[in-house]
């Protein structure tokens, strides 16, 4: 064992500098690597590469506190970010695996994680007192679970996307309560509607209310009126077959006994069960995760004191090297309602996607003209690239479901002009869409802050404030600088960005943050900037990872 120095690059490209223990001409002992973009590990080594206990640091604040094995985060180990978000667990291969993620505005996650996202079994609690139990996916809430309200409403059955969806049951503060089938979050489909003094209304449900064929029961099972509903309301009367939407159709829930008292007793049984259900599994789930560590650290410190030296890790590796493209587009001198800052957008967007690897097309107030023979050139870039991106910062329109950008020269007067004066975006989408390159899975990227609000479209009918909806194609993410139908804002007065387009310069720097968790925190940081005003919205058929910047 013998004490040293060496320098290199790394598949990044990146210079940098060892300082520490040697064996065999390896690094193998303790040991600090510090990069030239000033990341820097300091920690164990075995075997040329980080092997142990070791602390990597980012010089945005990040930093991690863990176990490494063969270069990658794998064990136990504490990842915190300088907004105060946290994240406690085990690692597996480089990704957080099982574990708790604490997020700055007080939201906890503790569960299961698989690629960066919330997959399997786990408890979030809310930091405004909402709680989910259950089965996750993708980051979504998917399978089943139960959702808890502050209010005392509890909705206990099956999800999909976020939202109920299939059967589920919700229990109201007030007493009352409905079973049945959900769609999208809203009662959809057949179901029960129970009443606190027992009454039943059953029967079909959209949007949350009676509506097509059912029968209204009074409490003690008599029928009291039925036929056709809408919104509630019986429009017309006709005899039902009771087989058909029984009286005691929810018998799994609550016994036939149709009294008040009774029904109240038995709801109560049902939250009382239902709650003992769900601390149990968290019980479960926290239980594992402390048997887990305990292995874990058992392990560690066995074979600590199987070696008289400490260990050591090499730097992190990169992933193959991506072929990354970019066409950026920002106009601000329009001759009518000016703008300050999608001229700063692009170009500071330009600066920060070639520090990561991309090579970028500028351009700055930009006609028609420009705009197509640009797009015409860019398509030659993406047909051997890995990763394609298009930004476009400015005033946008949509017209007829169709969104349109603005170049610097338009003069448009009249809806029909906008075909041949502005800019098509949905031609990028099939551009991306139509060329095949030589990587069948490269990812599309198109990001839009161009809905910031403008005067031409006032009195046009067909034309509506802020842009339409676009549907991703197959691998590819779009990103609005806020929602579809909503305007965007430009920046306030002595602001270099848009709000948007300074949080996704400051959250594109986040290293091995997958892109749709990064544009989850653009969202949240533009609304705490905008005051709610602002919400940015995505579409993503990505079926891949993809992060922005590596530590590895």
């Amino acid at each position: 064992m013998c004490f040293g120095e060496s320098t290199g690059k790394n598949n990044d490209g990146l210079s940098w500098k060892y300082s520490g223990e040697y064996k065999d001409d390896k690094r193998d002992g303790q040991g600090a690597e510090t990069y030239s973009n000033g990341q820097k590990y300091v920690g164990e080594f075995k075997d040329d590469k980080r092997n142990g206990q070791g602390t990597f640091t980012w010089p945005e604040g990040y930093k991690f506190v863990g176990q490494y094995k063969d270069n990658k985060r794998n064990g136990q180990g504490t990842w915190t970010a300088p907004n105060g978000e946290k994240y406690v667990g085990e690692y597996k291969d480089d990704w957080p695996n099982q574990g708790t993620y604490t997020f700055a505005n007080g939201d906890k996650y503790v569960g299961e994680i698989k690629g960066g996202l919330k997959n399997g079994q786990g408890t979030f609690t809310y930091a405004n007192g909402e709680k989910y139990v259950g089965e996750f996916k993708d980051d979504r809430l998917n399978g089943q679970g139960t959702y808890t309200f502050p209010t005392g409403e509890k909705y206990v059955g099956e999800f999909k996307d976020g939202k109920p969806n299939g059967q589920g049951t919700i229990m109201y503060a007030s007493g009352n309560m409905y079973v049945g089938e959900y769609k999208d979050g809203i009662p959809n489909g057949q179901g029960t509607y129970i009443w606190a003094d027992g009454r039943k209304d059953v029967g079909e449900f959209k949007n949350g209310k009676l509506y097509g064929e059912g029968i209204s029961y009074y409490r003690n099972g008599t029928v009291k009126e039925s036929g056709k509903w809408a919104d509630d309301k019986l429009v017309q009367t006709f005899a039902i077959d009771t087989r058909r939407f029984p009286f005691n159709s929810d018998s799994t829930l609550l016994a036939s006994n149709s009294q008040p008292d009774s029904l109240k007793a038995e709801r109560d049984r049902l939250l009382a069960a239902e709650a003992e259900s769900a601390r149990k599994r968290q019980q479960e789930l926290e239980e594992r995760l402390a048997q887990e560590r305990a292995e874990k650290e058992r392990l560690a410190a066995k074979e600590a004191s199987q070696t008289s030296a400490p260990k050591r890790t090499s730097p992190l590796t990169i992933s193959r090297n991506e072929r990354r493209v970019a066409l950026i587009v920002g106009i601000s001198k329009y001759a009518h309602n000016p703008l300050d800052n999608p001229v700063n957008d692009a170009a500071d967007l330009d600066t920060t996607l070639k520090n990561l690897g991309f090579k970028t097309t500028l351009l700055l107030d930009a006609n028609i003209t420009q705009m197509r023979n640009a797009t015409r050139q860019f398509a030659d870039d993406v047909a051997s690239s890995d990763v394609a991106l298009i930004f476009f910062a400015g005033h946008g329109i949509e017209a007829k479901g169709r969104n349109y950008l603005i170049p610097v020269s338009a003069d448009i007067k009249h809806e029909y002009e906008l075909e041949d004066q502005a800019y098509d975006a949905g031609r990028w989408l099939d551009m991306l869409e139509n060329i095949k390159g030589t990587n069948t899975q490269r990812v599309n990227i198109v990001i839009l802050d161009a809905c910031r609000n403008n005067e031409l479209s006032r009195g046009w009918r067909s034309s509506s404030r802020g842009l339409a909806r676009m549907d991703a194609p197959k691998g590819t993410f779009i990103a609005f600088a806020t929602a579809p139908g909503k305007v965007a804002m430009d920046g306030g007065k002595g602001q270099r960005n848009s709000p948007f387009t300074k949080n996704l310069l400051r959250t594109i720097q986040t290293p091995d943050m997958p892109i749709e968790l990064m544009f989850k925190e653009v969202r949240r940081l533009v609304l705490e900037d905008t005051k709610d005003e602002q919400v940015p919205w995505d579409n993503s058929s990505l079926v891949g990872d993809f992060v922005f910047k590596r530590s590895r």
